[in-house]
């Protein structure tokens, strides 16, 4: 095993990942995680559940293994797929059925956040379980199916784009390493990117202080990213010409990190354009997606309950 990343600090861990589960994401069998404990990767013997590692360390190591065969190499290669297709495919209006729900066999309650009923660019056609200005969390999940509608756009100015490269370039250069971040580290992220790490929420949060500073108006955006594996999105927004633009940071990044055939464009797209993948949610900026009914983040397998596809892309004719 190769640990060529950085381990989530020890204060801010949580070791519930057992053999079994983290054999699972490795796609190996449970010796075989093990090895990871063997090669210095930071865990807790439980009397009861035996070894337990920190659910990112583990999304870490399977993610740099190199074969492109473990989970999380798999399911960030499917979900940037779109990435790689035409780019008017990144904008044409898509209409997703998505399903909030407790995954069968987990007991557990759990609070999904819930749509931003007047995010840009969305319509929504059915919202069950949802009142029609409903934010927040629902309990007891819900379904809705929703026309998103994506718009290519770029930012006009100079220094709102100067900070999206500055960002932009930190991650490709290296100088800050993308990689699976906790919730706990989520909260503090400029600890984060001063330890040199960072994940969706780091970077859309590290350049919305930025541009704060700099006297914009900026927010860091948290939502879903629609696809067939559930999965949770964060980005920038900066308020300009009577309008919230996104900047996407990572989004960015992995473009150019997986080659897509069109990674060039789509560098250009997250730069102001809203994307038709992204389903923005009604909570406060930074406030995890799934909670448990203390209020503390979700275990990661609580993504499982977010279900979406497309049910049809919206056609468009000339008079639309």
């Amino acid at each position: 095993m190769r640990l060529p990343f950085l381990q989530t600090p020890s204060d801010l861990a949580v070791f519930d990942t057992t053999l079994d589960e983290a054999a699972e994401l490795l796609r190996t069998e449970p010796a075989g995680a093990a090895e990871l404990a063997v090669a210095g990767l930071q865990h807790r013997l439980d009397p009861e559940r035996g070894m337990l590692f920190d659910y990112g360390d583990v999304v870490n190591a399977a993610l740099r293994q190199g074969g492109g065969a473990t989970v999380p190499e798999l399911a960030q290669r499917l979900l940037m797929r779109f990435a790689a297709g035409d780019p008017d495919g990144w904008h044409t209006p898509i209409t997703w059925s998505v399903a909030a729900r407790p995954l069968p066999g987990r007991r557990a309650p759990l609070r999904f956040a819930v749509p931003d009923p007047a995010a840009d660019g969305v319509e929504y056609l059915v919202r069950d379980g949802l009142d029609p200005a409903a934010t927040g969390y629902r309990a007891d999940g819900y379904q809705i199916v929703a026309r998103i509608t994506g718009a290519p756009h770029r930012v006009q100015d100079p220094r709102i784009g100067a900070e999206f490269d500055t960002v932009l370039a930190a991650l490709t250069d290296g100088d800050v390493v993308y990689q699976a971040i906790g919730e706990r580290l989520r909260g503090d992220p400029a600890r984060a990117w001063r330890l040199g790490v960072a994940d969706c929420v780091v970077a859309g949060a590290v350049l919305a202080e930025r541009l704060n500073a700099l006297g914009y108006e900026a927010r860091l955006r948290r939502g879903y990213f629609l696809g067939p594996i559930g999965n949770d999105h964060a980005w920038c927004e900066v308020w300009e010409e009577g309008a919230w633009r996104p900047l996407d940071p990572v989004f960015a990044h992995l473009a150019t990190a997986y080659r897509s055939r069109h990674h060039d464009a789509f560098r250009e797209a997250c730069r102001g354009g809203r994307l038709n993948r992204l389903l923005p949610c009604a909570v406060p900026e930074n406030a995890p997606l799934i909670l448990t009914p203390d209020g503390t983040p979700a275990p990661p397998w609580a993504f499982g309950g977010i279900a979406s596809r497309a049910t049809e892309p919206a056609r468009v004719t000339e008079n639309a």
